[in-house]
């Protein structure tokens, strides 16, 4: 297995790999945007140095897009969906010289025609006996969360979501399905990982932990009896689902561990909370805020901007939210306010290409798709500045977003921090003469950037 974030001499790696035992296949894992350039890379090295070894595309994008990705000519075979059965099962095949059309949920090149197989259930996580640690150097994937000093590692305890949220590739990936190990396998994987790795804490990976608060109860109930005394962060959360909590379990999550949960807010609007159809209200948000506020758990609010149906007013109001929820709850962290992104198999993705955006069409071109920039042309000059400005200066919002910053930096985010605030409680965005200094800061540091 290389890990390109890792490896930092990862070609070597894999050239050498490829060159000192036989090769039954190579796999690239990607989801959409800057993901797919490094496996282009690797491909190009692959097919390069094993001319004859059939590279295999899997992960959220090939799987989203998987016509189009097989198009490559670094694209041999798509796995589509989960991989666990499918890839295992394919490489068996390939092994064996045996016919790929057993193989449920993939599609591959034959000659010059393309063959796509019968789609391939959602994978039963819970049928995992072991995960093979082993495999990795584990403790390169040990990290502490921000604004705390415990080592943590990641885990996945479910997949998918069951809610329909316009902007989420989950609602065509996994089909709105949600799959999870029981209560008592997840304690015994939290039990696993921190005795074996010494670890005081995990980070929460599920697309939405909290989907049974029945199985998240026995979870809790569980670690409190086990006295692990660990830490549990990005336990990602929905805001109604916080104020379907009574203060006991709020209680019980916080005494298991649970120091912080994660909360896609998305909009202060409620006219665009109802159209990206996240089924939450403004009024439910601020309720939460008090309750996790009470229960001592930290939440971790997103917010997103741009949507093509979306005015400048709604956005207005999406900083009022913001800046309200750190008003009420300083605990909270409130992160910088992210530019809306049409992923592909999503309903916002149908919805803005019927109103004339153009997309990719092809893998190369989802490389520069990234949600760091404005996506949906059909704004004016005006509104697209707003974006592009707010964007970068709500970074400054929360100061605890900017916490290992030091001196004048620190000084100056701090000033800066309050004339945010106090421009948005008022609503005075006009003649914002600081924006020059910011966008000035910005391009330096861009251009030190590229030098490096």
């Amino acid at each position: 297995m290389i890990d390109q974030r890792l490896d930092k001499d990862w070609k070597h790696t894999l050239k050498k790999e490829l060159t000192s035992q036989h090769i039954i296949c190579v796999g690239i894992s990607s989801m959409t945007g800057p993901q797919i350039t490094g496996g282009i890379e690797a491909a190009r090295i692959i097919r390069k140095t094993s001319p004859t070894v059939p590279i295999v595309w899997g992960g959220v994008h090939p799987s989203l897009l998987p016509e189009e990705a097989i198009k490559n000519e670094f694209v041999d075979i798509v796995v589509i969906g989960d991989g666990e059965e499918t890839f295992r099962e394919l490489v068996e095949v390939l092994k064996n010289g045996g016919d790929k059309k057993s193989v449920k949920g993939i599609i591959y090149k034959h000659g010059n025609s393309v063959t796509r197989t019968p789609t391939r259930r959602q994978f039963p996580i819970n049928t995992f006996d072991e995960l093979a640690y082993d495999l990795i150097d584990v403790e390169k994937y040990k990290s502490s969360p921000l604004w705390t000093s415990k080592r943590s590692l990641p885990i996945i305890t479910s997949r998918g979501c069951p809610y329909r949220c316009a902007y989420c590739y989950n609602t065509a990936f996994s089909n709105q399905k949600w799959i999870s190990l029981s209560a008592e396998q997840t304690v015994l994987l939290i039990l696993d990982i921190v005795k074996r790795y010494h670890v005081s804490g995990v980070f929460l990976l599920d697309d939405n932990f909290f989907v049974d608060l029945k199985r998240v109860k026995k979870i809790c109930e569980f670690l409190i009896a086990e006295r692990l005394n660990i830490s549990i962060y990005n336990g990602n959360c929905r805001v109604d689902t916080i104020v379907k909590m009574d203060d006991a379990l709020l209680t019980l999550i916080k005494k298991a561990g649970f120091d912080q949960l994660y909360l896609g807010v998305e909009s202060g609007s409620n006219d665009v909370l109802k159209k990206i159809k996240k089924d939450i209200t403004v009024e439910q948000v601020l309720i939460g805020n008090r309750m996790l506020k009470r229960a001592n758990i930290i939440p971790f609010y997103s917010f997103m901007a741009g949507f093509p149906f979306e005015t400048i007013e709604d956005i207005k109001s999406t900083l009022a939210l913001m800046n309200c929820l750190l008003k009420e709850n300083p605990e909270a962290i409130v992160y910088k306010l992210q530019l809306f992104t049409p992923f592909p198999g999503t309903e916002l993705f149908n919805h803005t290409s019927r109103l004339g955006m153009k997309f990719p069409q092809s893998l190369e071109e989802w490389a520069t798709f990234h949600y760091d920039r404005i996506n949906y042309d059909g704004f004016s000059h005006k509104h697209k500045k707003f974006l592009e400005n707010i964007n970068y200066y709500t970074m400054f919002l929360d100061q605890k977003m900017l916490s290992d910053l030091s001196g004048y930096l620190k000084l100056f985010s701090s000033l800066y921090s309050k004339l945010l605030k106090f421009r948005i409680d008022r609503g005075v965005y006009s003649l914002m003469c600081e924006l020059y200094l910011l966008n000035l800061g910005r391009n330096i540091r861009n251009r030190l950037f590229r030098r490096c």
